[in-house]
């Protein structure tokens, strides 16, 4: 799949009305969400993709689900904000995923974008990936009466390149043996150890 419009949809969007439209797949662990803010529900197949195939997309209303802009820099794009609806009563299977951080911490989050026509509503040309990272922090905005879960989306370059807190210095746990991390630390120190 094309991480770029095809010729038809680059067309689409060069006209004075477009309609362009966002499908997110969230692979959350207990089950995946599939949503877009195209004004009926999806179902793709042929597009070789997995996460796209045999699967319906949802159309859901844009203030539910917003997703923020992608960003492109050096080393990647920035963090990308998905805003979902997070209220009590109404969106408690939302809430309950993202409660237990196995179920969404370092899972797929994709997005693609289509073309549809501004008059028939139908797709013009094919659909594109344009985002893929992995979902990072979940914040719960606002109160009982309004409610929003901002949910933070790494690259997976920034989301690789975080820092392990891992270290050479411990070795020895492994190895009783291994001295290496004395001379080390020695060495950083000034001193030479001989023995």
């Amino acid at each position: 799949m094309d991480s770029r419009p095809d010729d038809l949809a680059q067309a689409a969007l060069g006209t004075d009305i477009r309609r362009p439209v966002t499908f997110c797949f969230l692979d959350f662990a207990d089950e995946p969400v599939r949503v877009t803010n195209a004004p009926y529900d999806f179902t793709f197949s042929g597009t070789g993709d997995p996460d796209l195939d045999g699967h319906t997309f949802t159309a859901v209303d844009p203030r539910v689900v917003t997703v923020g802009p992608v960003k492109a820099r050096e080393g990647g794009s920035d963090t990308l904000t998905l805003t979902l609806s997070g209220l009590a009563g109404v969106d408690d299977e939302t809430m309950n995923q993202l409660g237990a951080r196995a179920n969404f911490s370092g899972r797929d989050c994709r997005l693609w974008r289509a073309m549809l026509n501004p008059h028939d509503l139908t797709q013009i040309g094919a659909l594109w990936s344009y985002f893929t990272g992995y979902m990072s922090v979940p914040v719960v905005v606002g109160d009982r009466t309004s409610q929003t879960i901002n949910l933070d989306v790494e690259t997976y370059l920034a989301f690789f390149g975080q820092a392990t807190g891992r270290t050479y210095l411990d070795q020895a746990a492994f190895d009783p043996g291994d001295r290496s991390a004395d001379l080390s630390v020695a060495i950083a120190n000034g001193a030479a150890r001989t023995k």
